[in-house]
């Protein structure tokens, strides 16, 4: 640190041999904060908060990167900006006791932060997905779901799981919790399958092949929260009291009660919400960020890893929801756009190796099957073509 004659809060967010000073010796960093601010009367006051937040943080053991650190920082800078041109206005012990606060506010919401985002932390444990759908329960147990679209229903204290099969019969498991808070319980659905879900708040979830979803038993706190990887379609109890919020990785959809369909798989850059009835609010990952928009029925909020935008735009919602009857409806799409909802469906490599057959536009349903076969049967009859399956699991699709 010797040498540096003109320093600010990022030269201190981003500087090692600080932040060792923080955590091992308190006392020798607040003398060289002091100096700092002798040598930087002008922004003494960003140095001693970004210390501040530096220690807070690092010296608390936080898991927060240096970039996300400086970011919410920049963010709270850009929130307060109308404060600070006022604060300069009043007498300089108003101007401490309103940094004082903004720090204290900015503490305070991190923090919450932090503890709403344990969700997240569970949800990013790698869970495998098998051929066999799963619902892996508080106490870490796993119970196979045997049918394809077998219902799964909590009770409304979340204390039973009632899983109903196709063929009439029903079981019940013990989902008894030892009240700690992080505990979640996970439904895995695997490639060629769908699972129906009732939350224990009345919530209806239909997931769609190659998704997962966490969420907790009981809803306890002041918002209904999941993470969803890959598609599901919702049917949200309305609670004006509780807004229900669907965590992905990229954007959170908030609501308090509606229709909507959300597609966020992990292998793909983009995620979309597509609004049925009701009115929902999309809004980007982060602390303080203010890239949010709402969306009305008829409409869809896309997000791309490309652009970082969330883009609004009308679309025709059937296009996005008719897999939850068991079939992709297009109109005026290329074959293989087509292919590739059934590649994602599946999860097999499906080749068109003709350029014509590729880009033949097609109108029309297309009835998802079990068993892809069957499905790639339906496919190749309507668009008057054959397929072959390869050595190697993927599939070929030629002209006639």
């Amino acid at each position: 640190m010797e040498g540096k004659r003109n320093i600010d809060f990022e030269d201190l967010l981003e500087n090692e041999e600080f932040i060792r000073q923080l955590k091992e010796d308190r006392l020798q960093a607040e003398r060289l904060i002091e100096d700092l601010c002798q040598e930087n009367q002008d922004k003494a006051e960003a140095i001693r908060n970004a210390a501040s937040l530096v220690y807070h943080y690092h010296a608390q053991q936080v898991n927060v990167d240096q970039e996300t650190i400086r970011g919410m920082w920049n963010n709270v800078l850009q929130n307060s900006e109308k404060k600070h041109r006022f604060a300069f206005k009043l007498a300089p012990l108003m101007r401490i006791a309103a940094s004082i606060i903004l720090l204290i506010s900015f503490t305070f919401y991190f923090y919450q932060y932090l503890n709403e985002d344990s969700l997240r932390k569970f949800a990013s444990k790698k869970i495998e997905i098998s051929d066999e759908a799963r619902i892996i329960i508080s106490d870490g147990s796993e119970h196979k779901l045997k049918q394809n679209e077998s219902h799964i229903r909590y009770d409304a204290v979340g204390n039973q799981i009632i899983i109903e099969e196709n063929n009439n019969k029903t079981e019940k498991l013990d989902n008894h919790s030892s009240a700690k808070k992080d505990e979640y319980n996970q439904v895995v659905v695997p490639y060629g399958r769908r699972h129906t879900l009732t939350l224990s708040d009345g919530t209806t979830v239909l997931l769609n092949s190659g998704s997962s979803l966490v969420f907790p038993a009981r809803f306890s706190g002041k918002k209904r929260e999941v993470f969803l990887k890959g598609e599901g379609y919702f049917d949200v109890a309305k609670n004006t009291e509780k807004p229900f919020v669907v965590n992905t990785e990229s954007i959170n959809i908030k609501v308090t009660g509606t229709k909507f369909n959300v597609s966020a798989y992990e292998n793909e850059n983009s995620i979309s919400a597509v609004l049925v009835e009701g009115s929902v609010e999309v809004a980007r990952n982060g602390f303080f960020s203010n890239n949010r928009c709402k969306i009305a029925p008829g409409q869809g909020c896309f997000f791309s890893d490309n652009s970082d935008e969330l883009i609004v735009r009308n679309v025709d919602v059937n296009q996005y929801i008719s897999w939850i009857d068991g079939q992709f409806q297009f109109e005026n799409q290329p074959l293989a756009s087509l292919i590739k909802k059934v590649e994602k469906f599946y999860n097999k490599q499906i080749v068109v190796n003709d350029e014509e057959l590729a880009n033949r536009i097609i109108s029309g349903k297309l009835v998802l099957s079990e068993q892809l076969e069957e499905t790639l049967d339906f496919l190749a009859k309507t668009t008057k073509s054959r397929y072959i399956r390869k050595d190697d699991g993927s599939y070929l699709f030629t002209k006639q």
